[in-house]
């Protein structure tokens, strides 16, 4: 009796589907960091894979709640300055205050610093010594 597949043959075609399910792993793998790679940074890869729904509340808040405008400095001003709300470094030491004279929205990372992202309270606070304000509109419950 003919065999159908040989052994090398048998052997080829397994390596080429087991390759082909390491690209599209690896694939998922690139795509995922590239879509949270600001929580990454903060918080770490494993806590970003173990805390999926935290992830997805971050994240919404990020994209639907902060916003970044611009306000002239008053004296007395009452909001609070971004330098005093501690920094989340305790996952990445390595994670450091910005550059305030050179704040810009577009590359800030928001979850660098302890802001109250799911509080039912409206939140601004000033960059510290520049016209920009971060505002983050209380969660709706």
């Amino acid at each position: 009796m003919k065999r159908l597949i040989s052994p090398l043959s048998a052997m080829l075609l397994s390596g080429m589907v087991c390759a082909h399910a390491y690209a599209q792993t690896s694939e998922h793998a690139l795509e995922f960091k590239k879509d949270h790679t600001e929580l990454i940074t903060v918080f770490g890869e494993d806590w970003v894979i173990n805390n999926s729904a935290m992830v997805d509340a971050l994240e919404t808040c990020k994209l639907n709640r902060i916003s970044y405008l611009q306000e002239p400095i008053a004296e007395n001003s009452k909001y609070p300055l971004l330098s005093s709300i501690p920094l989340m470094n305790k996952n990445n030491p390595g994670v450091v205050a910005i550059d305030f004279a050179a704040f810009d929205p577009q590359t800030f990372n928001p979850f660098t610093y302890n802001l109250e992202f799911l509080s039912g309270q409206l939140q601004v606070i000033r960059v510290d010594g520049t016209p920009w304000i971060i505002v983050i509109q209380p969660i709706e419950r």
